[in-house]
């Protein structure tokens, strides 16, 4: 288990560390130490936390990161579509504004 490549060894650190503070937590919870609605902020932040290993299996799955990565880059390419249209909106306005005018 700990006797693996360095980038899983780090990831298998992670994942004890999440797993024995959330046993901690349990064990917390079983004898009362965080009773009545009260919890301890870092068992809540260790939760949290928990998210951290979906980015495990992404680094596995090339084809996955290739698609978050382009669905990224499309959307920065949406709002600069989407600023320059509202700038040429905004001219063909004024243009219009002016040629028919109010008096029109």
């Amino acid at each position: 288990y700990f006797f693996s490549p360095q980038a899983d060894f780090v990831w298998n650190i992670i994942d004890f560390t999440v797993v024995a503070i959330g046993v901690l937590d349990f064990i917390c919870c079983l004898i009362g130490l965080f009773g009545n609605g009260k919890e301890s902020p870092i068992f809540r932040l260790v939760r949290a936390l928990r998210i951290l290993r979906i980015f495990k299996i992404v680094r596995f799955l090339r084809q996955l990161y290739m698609l978050a990565y382009g669905f990224i880059a499309a959307g920065k390419a949406v709002f600069w579509v989407t600023i320059l249209m509202v700038f040429l909106l905004y001219i063909c306005s004024v243009i219009l504004v002016w040629t028919l005018g109010p008096n029109s």
